[in-house]
């Protein structure tokens, strides 16, 4: 396969910066999902456990752990072949034999505090898609980023993500 980081990056492909996902409510997190939290990390900070020490630091209640909110728009379960895909990079035309799929890198930023039972929508969109060489050969670098707002459309947390597709090798490649 003759494939360059100059060719392989369509003019098809490079439409899609700037592509944004829907709008999708997240899972509203329960107390139930913050003891799992505190059971699993040891992570037993007051305040995602007590109203009246949330309170007392100024808050109006109970805070999520911030890894939480981070976490939940990848917990989203979408149905197979869905087209209007949450994670717009599932929805990119990239080209077939590029299905190895690598963490790039991410960048996370919490905005403002979650508390307990908030809601919370996510919106993602793509903000580059490149090309370059590497040990695995030409790799399609995807980077997106990922807004989680509160009900008054807040900007309560971030994410740039970057994935790296590289192609399928076959056996004896």
């Amino acid at each position: 396969m003759n494939e360059s980081p100059e060719t392989i990056i369509s003019d098809e492909l490079r439409r899609c910066i700037g592509l944004k996902g829907p709008v999708r409510a997240l899972e509203t997190l329960s107390a139930s999902d913050v003891r799992r939290y505190v059971d699993a990390t040891g992570d037993a900070n007051p305040l995602w456990l007590d109203d009246d020490f949330a309170r007392s630091a100024g808050y109006r209640g109970r805070l999520l752990p911030p890894i939480l909110v981070g976490w939940t728009p990848f917990s989203i379960k979408e149905p197979e072949g869905n087209a209007s895909s949450f994670d717009v990079r599932r929805q990119l035309p990239v080209p077939a034999a590029y299905t190895n799929v690598r963490n790039a890198g991410s960048e996370t930023e919490w905005l403002k505090p979650v508390h307990l039972g908030e809601p919370l929508a996510c919106q993602s969109r793509i903000v580059d898609i490149t090309a370059r060489e590497g040990r695995m050969g030409v790799g399609i670098y995807v980077t997106q980023v990922e807004e989680v707002r509160n009900a008054e459309d807040e900007l309560v947390f971030t994410r740039r993500h970057t994935v790296a597709l590289f192609r399928e090798r076959q056996a004896g490649e």
